[in-house]
């Protein structure tokens, strides 16, 4: 079969992680994805040092993840050159995919009205920090700003009174790649329906404020508290800390069917009829002394010991995975959700995005992130320019 978007073109004009991310999630099911990149510098994320660790010898983790599978176009789209090729390019796709800024876009005339004149069936497709009206449209937004301190993520994650939690990185980022890939899939569909082509919109702030609906929904309710919320202390819903440290997070929503088999698994049948503790809302009233007790017996084993009474009982409940955890899970090898890659000399593990199509969600053949400029010489002579123009642009630095 296919791949599910074989045969679509993207144009990305985009940089960092929140809309290239978006794109190598359609990238990894077969949509061909050319990156146009200014000459010399390219990408932003080409050259950062974050400084946290998170490059590994010769190969940006980063640009792997969010940018394999792509072509690299290398354009200076200040000049009339640049900007012309481009314009062709447009003429072949079926989406224009940007991060710019609407200021930016506007003065290098590439707004929605100036490619639809070269192509009227084209999907617009562009992302930002805080959305595309209002008065803060323009402003810069990063994942840490707009999403993580704008968006209320890090007010909600944080308890009172203690120092901001610090955001994971690429986190918003990640969330609202998907949402773009969705929006991108969206307008396909639309279009192959309609002949309609859609402008497609998101930003790291409406992502944010999705991410938090049931906080945003449940404000409206009188007395809702989103930090009373979280420090109520539930004992089915709450982790304990077994001998060794590890933490077993219980999540009884419902815990009828569960409390009874829970009291035998820990030995504590007597708990499971004592008064204080039968029904939930005694439950309720008596967490401090619940939880103290179901602690103490399970801060008697290690989770060694604990793994195959939890692991034969039927019911909602995990182990607090470190991310080395995540990273080496059975069930995210076996499903694919980690896959590896060879870049260059080194073999790395990505992540594929979070939908399988026909069982996998990774790329059938995956390859790395283009070099900037890797695919210039042969995407010009597809759109017609001969060995000498192309050589004569890029001695003007019109391309690389």
């Amino acid at each position: 079969m296919a791949a599910v978007f074989a045969g679509v073109r993207i144009v990305e004009l985009a940089q960092y992680v929140f809309v290239p991310g978006g794109s190598v999630l359609l990238a990894d099911q077969g949509a061909e994805v050319i990156k146009i990149e200014p000459p010399g510098t390219g990408d932003p994320y080409r050259t950062l040092r974050i400084g946290d660790g998170r490059e590994t010898g010769g190969v940006n983790l980063a640009m792997e993840q969010n940018n394999r599978l792509k072509k690299s176009l290398a354009l200076d789209l200040k000049s009339a050159e640049g900007r012309e090729a481009l314009l062709k390019l447009i003429e072949t796709a079926d989406v224009f995919l940007t991060s710019l800024r609407p200021k930016a876009i506007r003065a290098l005339r590439l707004d929605v009205e100036d490619l639809r004149a070269r192509n009227p069936k084209l999907i617009y497709v562009r992302g930002n920090g805080l959305g595309f009206r209002g008065a803060e449209a323009d402003k810069p937004g990063f994942d840490a700003s707009a999403f993580w301190a704008r968006g209320g993520m890090c007010y909600a994650m944080t308890r009172p009174g203690q120092q901001p939690t610090s955001p994971r990185p690429a986190l918003g980022d990640h969330i609202g790649s998907t949402a773009l890939a969705y929006g991108i899939a969206g307008a396909l569909y639309r279009r192959a329906m309609t002949g309609e082509p859609s402008v497609v919109e998101s930003s790291l702030l409406a992502n944010a404020v999705w991410a938090l609906s049931a906080d945003v929904t449940y404000s409206q309710a009188p007395g809702y508290q989103v930090h009373g919320q979280q420090a109520a202390r539930a004992p089915l819903k709450y982790g304990y800390t077994t001998k060794d440290g590890r933490i077993i997070q219980l999540m009884l929503l419902d815990p009828r069917p569960h409390w009874m088999s829970l009291c035998h698994l820990l030995g504590l049948e007597d708990v499971a009829t004592d008064p204080r503790f039968a029904e939930h809302e005694v439950r309720v009233k008596n967490a401090d002394a619940l939880i103290e007790l179901f602690q103490q017996r399970i801060g008697s084993r290690s989770w060694q010991e604990w793994q195959p009474l939890f692991d034969a009982w039927d019911a909602p409940w995990e182990l607090i995975r470190t991310i080395e955890d995540v990273a080496q899970d059975p069930q995210v090898i076996e499903n694919r959700m980690v896959f590896p890659m060879q870049v260059g000399e080194e073999r790395i593990r990505v992540v594929a995005g979070p939908v399988a199509f026909d069982g996998e969600a990774a790329p059938r053949d995956p390859v790395p992130s283009p070099q900037l400029g890797q695919q210039t010489d042969e995407l010009l002579a597809e759109l017609g320019y001969t060995p000498q123009a192309v050589a004569d642009l890029r001695a003007r630095g019109v391309v690389q």
